[in-house]
């Protein structure tokens, strides 16, 4: 079993020191290391080769997270295995032994993501919140069978930290090169209908932290919006965005009176008509 582990960068900054710092002293020994940076102008890809990653190079005006990721399984060809990060995830000792052991041991498993935990120092509230309701604190092997039940959240993944099985990636014609969003879920949901399952493995915990502007939420969420719009089949096969919407909203409010906010439930209401608007535009944007 050969593990592969690929970043895609651009200007990470310094902070990517400490990304793969943790990477390296990890429980468990990764067979390559590598990052593919996008032209970045300041010391990234200085700090991957001082911390002995392979170096690879896509160009800035080429990029989408399909086309680099599908760049990473050529290059990893050798590997069995591909875990796929992002720049700012930071793992914990045991993460990536974890997730690796979790997908081993499930032999119709195609894909595994981690557990996402936040830095309070780095985020507010709402971020913990949200990661709460997508990671919970208990394992799950999901597959077509349980769409009924979980609709959407059957092909949730999260490629900011995932490990997939490079000869179902192949088998399943690979990430396409003009996805630019959602490619976690475009894959999810592709090898699902193909008979195999996704897993969430709760014990491999990554920390990844955002402080999201109403305006970044707008921007975020109409590239969701447009993904869904372009790729019809995937809420027509396991249903809307906007059911599990409204669940994480009616969420968000008794989490926060729980936890003596209720001052901050009208930004909350704020925070979702943005996220609305956003998603509701990308969707038209998408049909186009």
């Amino acid at each position: 079993m050969k593990i592969g582990l690929a970043i895609p960068t651009y200007n990470a900054g310094t902070n990517l020191n400490d990304v793969l710092e943790k990477i390296v002293k990890s429980s468990i020994n990764i067979d390559r290391k590598i990052i593919v940076d996008s032209e970045s102008k300041d010391q990234t890809v200085a700090i991957a080769k001082d911390k002995n990653f392979e170096i690879y190079s896509i160009q800035q005006k080429t990029f989408t997270h399909g086309l680099v990721r599908k760049k990473i399984s050529e290059i990893l060809s050798d590997c069995d295995y591909i875990i796929y990060m992002t720049q700012d995830v930071y793992v914990e000792p045991t993460a990536l032994e974890n997730l690796v052991k979790y997908i081993a041991e499930h032999p119709i498993m195609a894909i595994a993501y981690g557990k996402q935990s936040v830095d309070m120092n780095k985020t507010d509230i709402f971020e913990k919140k949200d990661r709460s309701f997508n990671y919970p604190d208990y394992d799950m092997e999901k597959s077509y069978a349980d769409k009924e039940q979980l609709g959407i959240k059957t092909v949730f993944s999260s490629d900011a930290f995932a490990i997939y099985r490079r000869a179902v990636l192949l088998e399943v014609n690979n990430f396409p090169e003009k996805l630019n969003f959602s490619e976690d879920m475009y894959m999810a949901a592709k090898v699902v209908k193909a008979g195999y399952t996704v897993g969430y493995c709760s014990k491999a915990i990554v920390i990844h932290s955002h402080s999201y502007t109403l305006k970044d939420q707008f921007r975020r969420y109409q590239s969701i919006g447009e993904f869904h719009g372009q790729n019809k089949w995937i809420q027509e096969e396991f249903g809307t965005n906007e059911k599990e919407g409204l669940k994480s909203v009616f969420s968000e409010w008794k989490y926060l009176i729980r936890n003596n906010k209720p001052l901050k439930i009208p930004y909350s209401i704020m925070r979702t008509g943005v996220k609305y608007l956003g998603y509701k535009s990308g969707t038209r944007k998408g049909k186009n």
